[in-house]
């Protein structure tokens, strides 16, 4: 498996490995600004495309590659500490648990997104994944990882935890319009070594 920065031309598969990461959290956040009668998909994808100050920018994500095929893809950041004040009336009730947990992060790496494409799943290859974001936040002077993850997502819930991932914190997922997902939000985290 190969490793290289994303590119424009990564745009479409990043949308659609954002929001298979985000359990469709993007998509209903893409409908929201999507045009009138423009794709919420298409509006992610440009997002990613031309959005240089946004976190998903296409140049934030690492993509893993097996036989020069696209087989996944994450991105992270640093969460800024102290972490910025956030006016939580001004913000969807469903999100607000997000934020929080986000908060309790400062100072880590957040993995915010981590995916591999369908057709390379279960081959082993979160791991190499997850090795590799681990190396982008030793890179970036953190000294912890954090990502979070929802209890319902029991794959993705035992693959941390069998890499030494530990709960932080938990809040209960309030459902969104696009959401059927139960059960509360986990931030797991990681020390670094040296």
């Amino acid at each position: 498996m190969k490793f290289r920065g994303g590119t424009a031309d990564d745009c479409t598969t990043l949308a659609l490995i954002l929001d298979a990461a985000g359990r469709r959290i993007p998509a209903y956040f893409w409908s929201l600004y999507a045009a009138e009668g423009q794709s919420f998909f298409e509006f992610g994808r440009e997002n990613i495309r031309t959005n240089d100050d946004g976190k998903s920018f296409h140049k934030n994500w690492k993509i893993a590659e097996l036989d020069n095929k696209l087989l996944g893809a994450f991105f992270g950041f640093r969460v800024a500490n102290p972490y910025p004040e956030i006016n939580y009336k001004e913000e969807p009730e469903w999100w607000i648990p997000f934020l929080e947990l986000e908060e309790i992060a400062a100072g880590s790496w957040l993995l915010q997104a981590i995916s591999i494409l369908p057709e390379y799943r279960g081959q082993g290859h979160a791991n190499a994944l997850l090795a590799r974001a681990e190396e982008e936040a030793k890179a970036s002077g953190a000294k912890k990882i954090s990502l979070q993850v929802e209890e319902i997502n029991q794959i993705a819930l035992k693959t941390y935890t069998s890499n030494g991932y530990a709960e932080l914190a938990r809040r209960e997922l309030i459902p969104f319009p696009f959401s059927q997902d139960t059960g509360d939000i986990i931030l797991m985290s990681k020390n670094l070594g040296a």
